[in-house]
This record gives C-alpha cells, structure tokens and sequence, in this order.
C-alpha cells in the first residue's frame, strides 16, 4: 500500500510541472510518513549521499566547462570544425554535430552543448539560408553526445551508484560518441539536400591548421584527463579539478576572459551544480526509501524472470528508458531506475560498463525526445522556433540515435574495445 501511494504521488506531482527534485522529495516524505519512519532520516540520507568523493567530480566538470566555454572557445571550436566540414553539402548543419561533439568534450552536457554551439550557430545558419526547423532541430540532436563524451555527469553519477569504474566508462563512452557523431553528420549530409542552401568552398589544409591552432587550447583539456586518469596520474574527481586550474590558467595567460566573465561562469556552475545536487538528495532519498520496501529486488526479480533472455531484457531496457527519459531529468533516473535494472543486467551477464553506457544513451535521447526534452526547450529559446516546428523537424535524427542505440546495445564492442585495451 505505502509503495503504491509513494509512486501515485510522485506520477502526480510530475504530472503538474512540480520540479522533479520537489517531486521525489515531497513523495518520500508521504512515504516515510506512512511507514513510520523518523523524518530525522532525510537529513542523514542527504549527507550520506553528498558524503561520496567520485561525486565531487560533477562541480568541477561543470565549472570547467563554464571556463571553457567563457571568452570564445566554443566559437574556435566552430571555426576549426568549419574547416573540417564546412565545404561539404549541409557544410554549417555538419559545423554544429562537429563542434558539439569537440565541446561536449569540455561541457559533460548536454544542455550546455546546445546552448554554447546554438548560440554560436543560429545566426550564421540563418544568414546562410537555413530553415529556422531545420537548424533548431540539428542543433538540439548535435547536442547528445554532451552525457556520452567524457566527462560525462552521467556517467559519473552511475559510478557512484553502481561502483562501477568511472575511469573506464569514460573510456566506454568515446566510440559511442564517435558513432553517433558520424551517424549525425551522414544523416545532416542527407537532409541537406532538401535544403536550397549553398555550397562553402574548401580553404585547404593551412586554414584548418590555423583555425586548430587556434583552438587547440581549449582541446587539450580533455586530453589531459584523459591521458592522466588512464596514465595513473590522477583519479577522474581529481583530474576535475585539474581540469578548472588548466582553464583558469589558460584563461589568465592568455586573456580569454574578463573578471567579469568569469565571475559569470563561476555564478552558472554554482547553480548548475546546485540543480544537480538538489537533484541528488533527493533521488537518494527516494531510492532509499524504496530499497528497504524491498522495491528493486522484487522488481529486478520479476524482470528477470520475465525477460529469460539477455537480449529480450536488454530491449525492454531501452524501451522503458526512452519513456522514463521523455519524462524525467536524466541525474534523477539514472539515481532511481539504476537500483532497479542494474542487478537484473547482471544476472543476465550483462558488462557493468555496457549497461552504464546503454542507460546513459537512452536518457541523452530522452533530452531531444517530446514532450519533455530539455534540449528541445533549450534550441527553441535559441532560435525562437517553437517547439512543435522542431518536433516535426527532428523525426528523423531520433531514427539515426534509435539505430544508433541498437548497435550500441547489441554491439559490445563498440563501448569496451578501448576499455579492454587499456585495462
């Protein structure tokens, strides 16, 4: 009875617009309420779940990818990705996956990939006679890769639940990246065609050595974490703050930013990270609170059972994300659904580091997916398209991301090659 009335006020509470951090903590209060419990346990569980030292890597990410961001480099980012792609048919569409993909290396987001590129996007798009559906639409979908690409808060947040290595999920997540970038700008070269837009002309190989020299600061930063985590230099909470000196340093000696400007970036990632950490508290409650009503193990049970293949509970586990994805912020699922699907994926012999990446590309799609897409609220404040002209536009890049998630799924390969050759 109290399971059933924890979950009817949660489904209520999201089906009025409550925040979801409201939603899940105003519902485990009904629960605890109900079950007796001492409300004195919220606050223990909020600092039980803040009390993790891998989840300081999420503030950091998150200021680093402010500083980075701040003073230009995402439009050098852009201009070195113009002159990759530029030239080829849908030349700016292709400019926006590319140079999403490059940023999300910075961002770990999704949202601050679609507002950082779209921002420098939408006007030349527009100038150059794209329509307004079209470039919201490749936008909002370039923006994905943000929770795949380490570092991922994604990612980092499965570490901490599953204990999974967050070092090799961000490993995971590059060839994942890779394909649905590719996938993206194959898909962009397709629909261009419909689109009456001119051909750039190549600029040759010195202009994309220029525009990489230009860029090349801000793209050495994730190599540098990524070189000293597998290195063994640093873990990934430390190579986090690494990742803010090395922009703060950059920043300063080469004047990329202003006081100013950076007290803006310093003023987004606070609240960034507090939305995150309100977040956080509570689905840890929630998931809590329906661990010692035995929730998980009888739902994973009755999956398992159900499933009797590893490939039949794989889909159900894509389909049901895809739908909790459309209609939940992706921290607050992966804190939730992740008790609940992970032991079953592993009685079924499903690779702990596939599954993280499998959930955390099903709740990234869920952010371009309607009615509750955050990417998609993001690219229509942007481009002042309004969300239904983007849903009617953004069909067929939900078709490439939905293959693309199959061979992510049903090719292990894709995600564990390079965590098996660094291991």
């Amino acid at each position: 009875m109290t399971t059933t009335v924890i979950f009817l006020v949660l489904i209520g509470l999201m089906s009025i617009r409550a925040p979801i951090a409201v939603a899940l903590g105003l519902s485990s209060l009904v629960g605890l309420l109900l079950s007796g419990i001492s409300l004195e346990i919220i606050v223990q569980r909020m600092v039980a779940t803040n009390n993790s030292f891998p989840l300081l890597a999420i503030p950091f990410f998150i200021l680093a990818g402010e500083i980075m961001s701040t003073g230009g480099m995402s439009r050098r980012l852009v201009n070195f990705a113009g002159a990759l792609v530029g030239h080829f048919r849908g030349g700016l569409g292709a400019v926006a996956v590319l140079s999403s993909s490059f940023f999300a290396a910075l961002s770990g987001s999704n949202a601050a990939t679609v507002a950082a590129i779209g921002g420098v996007m939408n006007e030349p798009m527009a100038e150059k006679g794209y329509r307004p559906s079209y470039t919201a639409a490749t936008i909002a979908a370039a923006g994905v890769t943000g929770m795949i690409i380490p570092p991922s808060v994604l990612l980092i947040l499965y570490g901490v639940v599953t204990g999974v290595s967050i070092a090799d999920l961000f490993l995971a997540g590059i060839g994942p990246g890779v394909l649905i970038c590719v996938s993206l700008l194959i898909l962009n070269w397709v629909l261009a065609r419909k689109e009456n837009v001119e051909t750039e002309p190549f600029k040759g190989g010195g202009e994309i050595w220029r525009t990489f020299k230009a860029a090349i600061r801000p793209l050495l930063m994730p190599v540098i974490i990524l070189s000293g985590i597998y290195g063994g230099v640093f873990t990934p909470t430390e190579a986090a703050v690494v990742a803010v000196f090395y922009g703060l340093v950059v920043g300063i000696l080469f004047r990329e930013f202003t006081m100013e400007g950076l007290y803006r970036a310093f003023g987004r990632a606070v609240v960034s990270s507090a939305v995150v950490m309100f977040i956080m508290n509570a689905a840890g409650l929630f998931a809590w609170l329906i661990t010692i009503n035995q929730i998980p193990q009888s739902i994973s049970t009755y999956l398992a059972g159900a499933a009797g293949s590893q490939i039949v509970y794989l889909l159900f586990v894509n389909v049901f994300l895809l739908f909790v994805g459309c209609l939940m912020n992706a921290a607050a699922a992966i804190v939730i659904f992740t008790s609940i699907l992970y032991p079953a994926a592993m009685a079924f012999g499903v690779d702990p580091v596939l599954f993280g990446i499998i959930v955390a590309v099903n709740l990234s799609i869920g952010t371009v997916t309607p009615p509750l897409g955050v990417d998609l609220f993001i690219a229509s404040a942007i481009t002042k398209v309004s969300i239904e002209r983007i849903v009617v536009a953004i069909w067929p890049y939900i078709l490439v991301l939905l293959i693309d998630l199959l061979l992510i799924t049903f090719v292990p390969p894709i995600s564990t090659f390079l965590v098996r050759l660094f291991s």
